[in-house]
Parts: structure tokens; sequence; C-alpha cells
């Protein structure tokens, strides 16, 4: 029998395993590829490297020109939350944030931990604008 079957067999269940087990399109492609080649391994009269070169570049193409649209349309959006909203406010730090340390800034009732955007130190009582919120953090610049 043609050891071909067995190696795109091969090659299609490992990639599949890969993308059930992440939550990218991640391998989806490979095993598309994969698949492919495994009912062109039935031609005799096509090579085991012409085999391994069709997959190469079904592979490639479906990568390059699927990926982008299956992430637009079927990835989770990101959740807008009530803190998003704090993005764009001016806040004044309560205590000053360096490169080593994280500074903090109330919003509200709430006091936020704060870091800088680029690591620049953010001094207490400075006015700053939030720009990100990564976890529990404000990310801020200078006004």
């Amino acid at each position: 029998m043609n050891f071909m079957v067995w190696v795109w067999l091969t090659v299609f269940a490992a990639a599949l395993v890969v993308e059930l087990c992440t939550p990218q399109f991640v391998s989806l492609w490979f095993s598309l590829a994969a698949a492919v080649c495994l009912g062109l391994s039935f031609i005799p009269t096509l090579p085991w490297w012409g085999q391994i070169i069709i997959f190469a570049v079904l592979s490639t193409v479906l990568l390059v020109a699927l990926r982008p649209i299956c992430n637009k349309y079927f990835l989770r959006k990101k959740v807008a939350t009530n803190a998003d909203s704090l993005i764009g406010r001016e806040v004044r730090m309560l205590k000053e944030a360096n490169f080593d340390q994280l500074g903090q800034a109330k919003v509200g009732d709430v006091v936020w931990s704060v870091k800088a955007k680029d690591d620049s130190t953010l001094a207490e009582g400075e006015v700053v604008t939030i720009v990100a919120i990564e976890g529990n953090k404000l990310i801020a610049e200078h006004k």
C-alpha cells in the first residue's frame, strides 16, 4: 500500500488535534491541505515529492487567503465592559508611577493601580490620560 496515505492521515490527525486544542485558527489550513493530499495520494502517477509540494503550496494559500476571514467572522469579539469607559478620561495621580513601581489614581470611588504607557515617570499630583486597561491596571500617559 502507498505509504503516503499513512503520512497524510497522520498529518491530518495531528493538525486537527492541535487545532482543537487552541483557541485560534492555527493548523486548520494544514489539516485541510493534508486531506486534499490524502485524496491525491491515491493517484499512482503522482510522486511523493509532488504531494509534498502541493501540500506546502495549498497550506500557504489557505493560510494567507482564509485565516483573516475566519478570524474576522468566527473569533469572539472583545466584550466591552464598564471599565472601557475609563479610556480617554483624565485623572490625577495619587502616587507616583515609574519604571520600578505602579502608581495609583482614584477614578470615582475606586483607587486603581496605574502604569505609564512608555515606562516614564508619572508624578504624584500630575493629571494623566488613561489610554488602556491591562487586567486590573490602568495604562496612562502624560496629558
